[in-house]
């Protein structure tokens, strides 16, 4: 049997036949959570083995896009994904994520954008500034970045100018 991965997306995906939603970033020059998963705390964490994310046009000034561990600070004011929206990649028929859901945990933002936080310890894992409208990274097998319970992993987008940028963004992690 195949080891477990889960995809999320910064938007609901559980019961719709339609794309995910292109969400907005702030319009200032700051960083935006756009996407949380909160490992349970009981389990041995998560390791992504992919993310990436689609902007929904070229960009005049490309954001700066990063997917990092921000130790035990968690945005907060996401919209809480619910277990349908947490895809059974690989293993449909396989018991649910074990990752916490709520609006200070596994979220994403919407609308209303959600609250930083202030970590003091970080750890990128993954950075780029895109030029383009889309990137896509798989970890080499056995070589993915682990994300310890207890710790919360991000994609933040910070534009480069106060211009908000509309984007899907997804990480699939392996429990």
């Amino acid at each position: 049997m195949p080891s477990k991965i889960y995809v999320a997306y910064n938007s609901a995906t559980g019961a719709t036949l339609n794309p995910p939603t292109m969400v907005a970033t702030r319009a200032t020059v700051s960083p935006c959570t756009m996407l949380q998963i909160a490992p349970a705390a009981a389990s041995p964490g998560i390791r992504p083995v992919f993310w990436g994310y689609v902007l929904a046009g070229t960009p005049a000034n490309p954001p700066d896009v990063c997917l990092m561990d921000t130790g035990a600070v968690f945005a907060s004011g996401l919209t809480a994904h619910v277990a349908a929206g947490i895809t059974k990649w690989n293993v449909p028929s396989g018991e649910a994520s074990t990752v916490q859901l709520g609006t200070a945990l596994t979220g994403y933002a919407t609308a209303t954008l959600p609250t930083e936080g202030s970590p003091t310890a970080t750890r990128l894992l993954d950075y780029k500034r895109e030029p383009g409208v889309y990137y896509l990274i798989q970890e080499p097998l056995g070589r993915e970045p682990e994300v310890a319970p207890g710790n919360c992993l991000r994609i933040v987008a910070t534009p480069s100018t106060a211009a908000a940028v509309s984007m899907v963004c997804f990480v699939g992690w392996e429990e």
